[in-house]
């Protein structure tokens, strides 16, 4: 895939396609993954997602012009503040590989590089 390519599929991607992909490689790794689909009566701004592996990291999916809201980002300050592992995921960070590779070394698996052509 070119780079013109993923960027136009990632553009078009919405979260919630992202959040269904990281829930099936979680599930297929082995992962714990908790995700709350409705959040209704939940603390604003929580992370999409916790996931368990050799740590616990939160990940809060966006789609790429998806913007944090002002409680996001205050609860991932707090987060990176107490020492936790906070950041935001986007479809590219999905088609280049690096929720893959980080979803891979959280669950303790070597990750090979690919070999390019």
């Amino acid at each position: 895939m070119t780079a013109a390519t993923r960027a136009t599929y990632a553009a078009r991607m919405p979260e919630r396609e992202l959040q269904q992909l990281v829930t099936d490689l979680c599930r297929l790794l082995g992962l714990p993954h908790f995700h709350v689909r409705h959040s209704r009566g939940m603390t604003a701004g929580w992370p999409d997602s916790v996931i368990i592996g050799t740590k616990v990291i939160y990940r809060e999916l966006k789609s790429e012009r998806g913007q944090l809201s002002p409680d996001q980002r205050a609860i991932g300050d707090k987060l990176k503040a107490a020492g936790a592992d906070w950041k935001v995921w986007r479809p590219r960070d999905w088609l280049s590989g690096d929720i893959e590779t980080e979803l891979r070394l959280l669950k303790g698996q070597p990750c090979l590089p690919l070999a390019m052509p």
